[in-house]
């Protein structure tokens, strides 16, 4: 999914590449446009130091070099896990950080950039997941173990925590803030005219299915967009069913959440879309407002989905 920024109040963007995404920076002080942008850059780099499966010199490569060893982590590593765990809790599992063996059987097993070049890696037995539970830390001290044969992926959380770990420190500027990793995207401070208008669409060059305005929170979709692909002539994707480890089916071609930040709406819509027909309900019982995309063009929203431009009324 990708959230397209178009605005009539004239912000100021950037953008640059980062975690496999295009990163997308708007202001609504132009004159402000490099200092964030530069901070912006600054804190992705961390993310993607510490949890990158692809940087041999990740904080999370590490670890895992080390498994059954109490090791001592930065503050960035353990609120990822801690945010992780907790997602994982909360959804009774749907969301898993440890997928990562389940993600790489389906050859999602280096960077997105690299599968499209040399297509997906080899097939692999697939295994449920469920191995979160027996991850042992301690926030206190930043210690962490990971147990033998636990791998860990962050996938599922790292652009919405890149987002809402950019936004620190902005909160108190006197201009308005939009950050976008890959689509998922938060605001901070006051917005332009009536909101951030956001377009939502499943790929970047996709016909936009809605939009919305933004002027506090987060907005975060997933589905099947760019991070699918074909081995033996099966399409496979990068959403696992941490309950069987394979790519998961569903009736939604994206689902998009609003929240109050980007790492709660990315763990909601991915536990929605996994949860197929019954994830409007289950949003919905949570007080969240939600757009289902079905994948023949059907919609479905729930609670206060925000006002679609256009139409005069809610979506």
């Amino acid at each position: 999914m990708i959230a397209k920024m178009h605005q009539i109040d004239s912000p100021a963007f950037a953008e640059f590449q980062a975690l496999g995404s295009t990163i997308v920076v708007g202001v609504t002080a132009p004159d402000r446009l490099e200092r964030v942008l530069a901070h912006v850059h600054a804190r992705v780099i961390e993310i993607d130091r510490a949890l990158s499966r692809f940087r041999a010199d990740s904080e999370l490569r590490r670890l895992e070099a080390t498994p059954g060893k109490p090791r001592q982590v930065t503050p960035l590593f353990m609120e990822a896990l801690e945010r992780s765990v907790q997602a994982a809790r909360s959804t009774a599992g749907l969301f898993d950080p440890t997928v990562r063996d389940a993600v790489e059987a389906a050859g999602y097993d280096r960077s997105i950039e690299r599968l499209e070049a040399e297509g997906p890696g080899p097939a692999r037995v697939a295994l449920p997941a469920g191995a979160w539970e027996r991850i042992q830390y301690d926030p206190a001290w930043n210690i962490v173990t990971l147990p033998e044969g636990v791998r860990l992926d962050f996938g599922g959380i790292g652009k919405g925590l890149a987002v809402d770990y950019a936004l620190r420190g902005l909160q108190r500027e006197p201009f308005g803030v939009l950050v976008s990793a890959g689509g998922d995207l938060a605001v901070a401070g006051p917005a332009p005219g009536e909101g951030w208008l956001c377009g939502i669409s499943v790929t970047a060059d996709a016909p936009l299915a809605d939009s919305v305005l933004l002027s506090a929170g987060a907005l975060a979709t997933s589905g099947l967009g760019r991070r699918q692909w074909q081995r033996d002539g099966q399409r496979l994707h990068h959403l696992i069913d941490p309950r069987t480890g394979r790519p998961a089916e569903s009736p939604w071609q994206f689902v998009t959440v609003a929240a109050e930040s980007c790492v709660v709406a990315e763990v909601l819509t991915k536990a929605a879309w996994l949860l197929g027909a019954e994830g409007p309900e289950w949003l919905a019982r949570r007080g969240f407002a939600g757009r289902f995309q079905g994948q023949h063009g059907n919609v479905v929203t729930v609670g206060d989905w925000p006002m679609s431009q256009g139409d005069g009324g809610t979506a």
